[in-house]
């Protein structure tokens, strides 16, 4: 594992492809070795990948400390180590890898195309139908439910001024990626200006849609938790509720569906794991249920 403090740290690749992600701030460096580093090495070692953890902003300007981390993910492949790789694989530093994922480059063949999974691509209809009316706190006619999600991604790329043109929105949290193929993209894509909630993520995914760019992934390599706690587990809504050990139940059963299991908006949650896994030695998908 490569762990860069600063940009003047070196990188000697093993490998063609590697695993790269950003992690800034002492409390989520020490939540990502407790939760992911061991999962993540696996992986790494099992499929043949370099793991090279960022732990600085690659852009240190009064612009990239002023912007959320999340658009940082877009200046990896430009990075002086990054032309050494053909096959980059960012991966959010809020992911833990489960012990059965198979190799993601699989299923991504074409180093010339972008791997990414939709947004909401793990629900069914009928779910994404619920899951508008519980964050919303509306009732949606069955007859409009596609209408209502289609407003969501509609919304938004209209946050960040984008013509969505058709666009699926992705979740960026998981991008399969090529140095030499898609850097000038990410960088033209960072150049860019948006004020919306979602970051990077509409001009991402639009630019991609725009250059017929996307091969989808499955979900499985981007399993989100955070709408399935809205689904299912509205009322655990922190970690002191009295049931959170049912909620943490759920989640090792959610980690046997995945390949990489996201905690996006659920940090709390993913920090309170890391205490227990620290507290007993052991890891919290092997703690016995409540």
């Amino acid at each position: 594992m490569f762990f860069l403090d600063s940009p003047t740290d070196e990188v000697l690749p093993a490998h063609r492809q590697a695993i790269v992600t950003v992690l800034v701030g002492e409390s989520y460096v020490q939540t990502w070795r407790v939760m992911c580093q061991p999962n993540w090495q696996a992986y790494a070692d099992r499929h043949g990948f370099d793991l090279i953890i960022i732990a600085h902003l690659p852009d240190m300007s009064e612009r990239g400390q002023g912007r959320s981390p999340a658009w940082q993910k877009l200046l990896v492949l430009d990075q002086a180590w990054s032309a050494a790789y053909e096959r980059i694989v960012w991966v959010d530093a809020d992911i833990v890898i489960s012990n059965h994922a198979p190799n993601i480059l699989a299923v991504v063949p074409d180093p010339a195309r972008i791997g990414a999974s939709l947004s909401g691509a793990q629900f069914s209809d009928a779910e994404k139908h619920i899951y508008f009316e519980r964050l919303h706190s509306v009732v949606v006619e069955p007859q409009l439910a596609d209408l209502a999600w289609q407003f969501t991604e509609d919304n938004g790329f209209a946050e960040s001024e984008i013509d969505r043109e058709g666009a699926r929105m992705l979740n960026t949290g998981v991008l399969v990626m090529s140095p030499p193929h898609h850097n000038a993209l990410l960088k033209e894509i960072y150049a860019s200006e948006s004020g919306s909630r979602l970051y990077e993520q509409p001009a991402l995914s639009h630019e991609i849609a725009r250059r017929d760019l996307l091969t989808a992934i499955t979900p499985r390599f981007n399993w989100v938790i955070h709408e399935r706690r809205i689904l299912d587990f509205a009322d655990i809504d922190t970690v002191e509720h009295p049931e959170v050990d049912r909620l943490i139940g759920h989640l090792k059963n959610e980690l046997t569906k995945a390949y990489f299991l996201h905690f996006a908006g659920s940090m709390n949650i993913m920090q309170h794991l890391a205490r227990l896994t620290e507290e007993t030695g052991a890891p919290w998908w092997s703690r016995p249920a409540a």
